[in-house]
């Protein structure tokens, strides 16, 4: 399971909400098309981690199950959620502000893994690098995105 991302300019976002209202079978594939991966990322398999991690510090929006469902439909394991530009943008300016060596400082493999989080590696001598690698790519990916003014959409898959 990994949590998915894909930046979506405004006119992007009216054109997937039209086909998931007209055509929904579409609007997978146009999320999906190879043309789009450099505006997308993914989080492998840190997403649950990184979630336990962040939300010790109270973030304003959450960047890996937040977001605003755009249908009941399942893209994977949950139904794809959108954060609009005003969150993209705060979650830009929290992440911006937390650098990982403040999630390095909360992260205790043994309450990961008491807490079940997924995928169960926490004491892997590597776990602690792998979550700084895939935080650095989505303080990236978030503060793109709201120096565009995108949208985020989000989804488990």
């Amino acid at each position: 399971m990994i949590t998915q991302y894909l930046r979506l300019t405004p006119a992007e976002a009216d054109q997937l909400r039209r086909l998931l209202a007209e055509a929904p079978d579409e609007a997978y594939e146009f999320v999906d098309r190879d043309e789009d991966q450099a505006r997308g990322m993914d989080t492998d398999k840190a997403w649950a981690g990184l979630e336990f991690l962040l939300a010790k510090l109270g973030p304003p929006v959450n960047v890996i199950s937040g977001g605003t469902a755009v249908t009941d439909d399942e893209w994977g394991y949950d139904s794809p959620r959108l954060l609009g530009p005003d969150e993209v943008a705060e979650a830009s300016r929290f992440l911006d502000g937390t650098p990982f060596a403040r999630l390095a400082e909360l992260y205790d493999p043994a309450e990961l893994t008491a807490a079940e989080v997924y995928p169960m590696m926490w004491d892997e001598d590597w776990a602690l690098e792998y979550l700084g690698g895939v935080h650095t790519a989505l303080v990236t990916f978030f503060h793109d995105a709201a120096a565009a003014s995108d949208s985020v959409l989000l989804w488990l898959n």
